[in-house]
């Protein structure tokens, strides 16, 4: 307030502010300011126009949130992959003299880059900039500066950080087997920085979903798990596959070659395995011998029969590494 303005004279008031008014109880006189301003800030006197005057003076201090100036506060950014970063959140206002700190709205900590030769990292910056000397991939996130002076209530301002960067592609299996009439599952992992269109190649053909193929991506931040499902695999499906990743920077492929594998399901395997179990092997006389029988098998006794398919009643041919004894 103007230190010559008079507000108000006795019941009345003389300001045009419609935010004045003045009340009285008895003896007690009472000044009002509704939606008190930072321009209300000042000395306001009371005075009773008595011989001699008196009078009682008071200074209205004006406590002011923070405010940024945006038009010097940084906005979402995006930078290339390692090229330096400074991002600068300016205040505008505030009584007390607010104070200025960044922190990643993920919680981590934020990477500074090298100090000293040895990498840093704080929870918090203070100031109005923050400053990361080597910007790579991992610092990618959405930051937030944070203005205070313990008026209520602290302001915020968010700014996401883009780093851009080639895509790059990782094969976990560059052979991968099936065996004919078997689904498979191909895979490449990625990272690209805008989004890149992916796409998966056989024989300079694009896939698509189909009832042959089933393609499926799952992307967390400027991650993609690409993988491609070939459904009953016949001996055309062997070969060469290409995945495929190409954003505005780079253009990049990875391989796998998808071969026949003679080895069968666990399932398949199993039931294999308890059919020999429940099956019995017949060794032949020993003047029908079969001249593909080891010498040095291990002693034991097998069901015979003779290789010209006829029955031995059942009975069992003890044999060792010496030789065999037939048993009564």
């Amino acid at each position: 307030m103007d230190t010559q303005t008079v507000l108000t004279f006795h019941k009345g008031v003389i300001t045009r502010d419609k935010r004045i008014r003045v009340t009285n109880n008895n003896q007690q006189w009472k000044l009002h300011i509704s939606q008190v301003e930072e321009k209300d800030r000042g000395f306001y006197m009371c005075q009773i126009n008595t011989e001699p005057m008196i009078s009682q003076t008071g200074y209205l201090d004006v406590k002011v949130p923070p405010a940024f100036i945006d038009t010097s506060t940084s906005s979402d950014t995006v930078i290339e992959e390692r090229s330096k970063l400074s991002l600068r959140c300016k205040v505008a206002s505030g009584d007390p003299k607010p104070k200025v700190s960044w922190r990643r709205e993920d919680g981590k900590e934020i990477d500074l880059g090298l100090l000293v030769g040895r990498k840093h990292s704080v929870a918090r910056v203070k100031g109005e900039y923050l400053n990361i000397s080597y910007v790579c991939r991992e610092r990618m996130t959405a930051y937030l500066c944070i203005a205070s002076n313990g008026v209520p209530s602290a302001v915020s301002k968010r700014i996401v950080l883009q780093v851009n960067f080639r895509p790059k592609i990782r094969v976990p299996n560059l052979r991968v087997g099936a065996a004919v009439g078997s689904d498979v599952t191909l895979e490449c992992k990625l990272e690209a920085s805008p989004s890149p269109l992916t796409s998966w190649v056989r024989n300079g053909f694009m896939l698509l979903n189909t009832t042959k193929y089933e393609i499926v991506e799952s992307q967390h931040g400027y991650k993609v798990d690409m993988k491609i499902k070939v459904r009953n695999v016949v001996e055309s499906d062997f070969g060469s596959y290409k995945c495929l990743a190409k954003n505005t920077l780079a253009e990049k492929e990875g391989f796998i070659r998808l071969y026949k594998s003679n080895q069968r399901s666990n399932a398949s395997k199993k039931k294999s395995q308890t059919l020999m179990d429940e099956s019995q092997e017949f060794l032949p006389d020993k003047k029908n011998r079969s001249p593909d029988l080891d010498s040095d098998e291990e002693d034991g006794a097998m069901p015979h029969t003779p290789l010209n398919g006829t029955s031995n009643s059942g009975k069992y041919i003890n044999y060792s590494k010496h030789g065999i004894i037939k048993s009564d």
